[in-house]
C-alpha cells in the first residue's frame, strides 16, 4: 500500500497551530452567554394580570388559526416568584394541554390550568417561526 500523505516537519510549518488553545475564547464566549441566559431566566418576572379562561381559550384558538407565537406567563409554583414567559407556537391542544413548539425546535407541553396571562408576540427573527 502507498501511502501519499506528505508530513511537513514542525519547524517548517507556516503557522504554530496550537490545537484546542486556538479554540478557548469561542467556547469562553459561549459558555458566559449560556450563564448570562441562565442568570437571566432565573430571575423572577412581574406578575401580569390574571385571565379568565374564556379569554385564554380565545387567546390559545387564535395564535393556532392564524400560527402567531403566543407568549404565556404561568401561575406561580410557589410564594409569587413568576418564572419567565413561555414563549412558542400552539401546534395543539388535547385534554386540558395545550402543545408548544418553541423557536429552537423543542416541544413543550402546558396544562391549562397552569396559565395565568397569554398574549400573541412577534418573533425577534423573520426566519422563526
Amino acid at each position: 500500500m502507498i501511502q501519499m500523505a506528505y508530513v511537513v516537519p514542525r519547524e517548517l510549518w507556516l503557522y504554530d497551530d496550537r490545537g484546542m488553545m486556538n479554540w478557548m475564547g469561542w467556547l469562553l464566549s459561549d459558555h458566559s452567554a449560556f450563564m448570562e441566559q441562565a442568570a437571566h431566566n432565573d430571575q423572577p418576572q412581574q406578575a401580569l394580570s390574571a385571565m379568565t379562561d374564556a379569554a385564554i381559550d380565545g387567546t390559545l384558538k387564535q395564535a393556532f388559526e392564524k400560527r402567531q407565537l403566543v407568549a404565556i406567563q404561568l401561575n406561580p409554583m410557589w410564594d409569587t416568584a413568576y418564572l419567565p414567559e413561555v414563549i412558542g407556537l400552539v401546534v395543539g391542544c388535547d385534554d386540558g394541554k395545550v402543545f408548544l413548539q418553541a423557536q429552537d425546535g423543542g416541544m413543550q407541553t402546558l396544562s391549562v390550568t397552569d396559565i395565568r396571562h397569554v398574549r400573541t408576540t412577534q418573533s425577534k427573527h423573520w426566519w422563526a417561526a
